[in-house]
């Protein structure tokens, strides 16, 4: 990774393990692997830079996510593919329902939302970024000059985690000045009614899209309850779990359970 302190891999709840890796097999090429960490119900789906770590919860539900971008806290991952629509095809196929059927979107990407059995909400986008405001030159060329080297046919690999904040400021304390992450640029939704705006951060070989809005926003509704299914956090890679659970505490995080932090917005991380 290039970044010591990028996203190693988010852990997602399933009901059943079976399912959902029929599920990410079948629409987006990913196989397990033996991971960091196995044991019954648990597998490792390497998706190019970061893992998916999948848990089966058995009983649970969502605990109170909603698929609303106002509501704080991880809002869903997205892949990059070769070509959206080609891969849509296959999701339509499967006879999965979209919630965002493939569209051209502000800042020159095709993108398409649908979820998982258990309701993780996922993207996919191909082409790049044209931001409308650049922060760091070198990596929205490197991210351009890689959407031109994919081919149509190319495979998905993990992207992004996209996040929404109350507040950028206290963001952007917590991601680019504690955690060390890197301001890429900013693409405004001008048409949006919220005051929508999208600040992407170069978290390791992965990205973190931080959503703010002029509009108000809803609480996290994360808990750590071990049957939680849907986003249940995102380890991030550090040199001394300990050391840097603490620096994050100073900075805003809470303790959660078993090791786990909670930002200032409700998004539960894992230094490991």
């Amino acid at each position: 990774m290039s970044d010591h302190r990028g996203i190693r891999h988010v852990e997602i709840g399933v009901a059943d393990l079976a399912r959902s890796l029929g599920f990410y097999r079948d629409l987006l090429d990913l196989t397990p692997v033996d991971g960091p960490a196995g044991g019954p119900g648990i597998a490792w789906l390497p998706a190019g830079p970061v893992l998916l770590k999948l848990v089966e919860t058995g009983d649970g539900d969502l605990g109170g996510w909603v698929n609303d971008d106002l509501q704080r806290g991880i809002r869903h991952i997205g892949f990059k593919v070769g070509d959206v629509d080609l891969r849509a095809e296959r999701v339509r196929d499967a006879g999965v329902p979209f919630t965002l059927p493939p569209l051209d979107a502000v800042g020159g990407v095709r993108i398409a939302f649908f979820q998982d059995p258990d309701g993780t909400h996922l993207e996919i986008t191909d082409n790049y970024l044209r931001y409308h405001r650049v922060a760091s030159p070198e990596p929205a060329e490197r991210e351009r000059l890689a959407a031109l080297a994919r081919p149509r046919t190319a495979p998905p690999v993990f992207d992004h985690v996209a996040v929404t904040s109350a507040d950028l400021g206290t963001a952007l304390a917590f991601y680019r000045d504690t955690l060390g992450y890197e301001v890429i640029g900013q693409i405004t939704q001008d048409q949006d009614p919220r005051g929508f705006l999208i600040t992407y951060l170069l978290a390791g070989d992965a990205v973190l899209e931080v959503f703010t809005f002029t509009a108000p926003t809803t609480a996290s509704p994360w808990t750590p309850d071990p049957c939680r299914q849907g986003f249940r956090h995102i380890a991030v890679a550090v040199e001394n779990p300990d050391k840097e659970a603490a620096r994050l505490v100073a900075a805003g995080a809470r303790v959660a359970a078993d090791g786990l932090l909670v930002d200032p917005d409700g998004v539960p991380l894992r230094p490991s």
